[in-house]
């Protein structure tokens, strides 16, 4: 029994590391992705002749939706790691999803 408590403890040591980072994570995300935008705004703002305005706001909404994509990504890790096969698979067919999506409408 006590070894089975261990390894429980260290799951979640470790599934708490890994909440703390992806904490971490998001609201850098966040920040970077505010960043980007108030970058862009300026530089339309300013009427900068270049076209960088555009994109940077573009940069900053693509590192907006990657964000909590990576979220997902993390809690399909923990998941694993805790032996609940169906929320990881769950969480595999969200970004798979979420990725044919983007390959599928990149065209449009």
């Amino acid at each position: 029994m006590d070894d089975r408590q261990n390894r429980e403890d260290r799951v979640a040591r470790s599934v708490e590391r890994v909440e703390l980072a992806v904490a971490h994570l998001l609201r850098f995300g966040t920040a970077v992705s505010a960043a980007l935008i108030a970058a862009g705004l300026a530089m339309i703002l300013l009427q900068v002749p270049v076209d960088i305005g555009r994109q940077l706001i573009t940069a900053g909404i693509i590192a907006l939706i990657c964000t909590p994509l990576l979220r997902v990504a993390a809690a399909m890790v923990i998941y694993l790691r805790l032996g609940d096969v169906v929320y990881g698979l769950i969480c595999t067919a969200v970004l798979l999803f979420v990725f044919a999506g983007m390959l599928l409408g990149e065209g449009h």
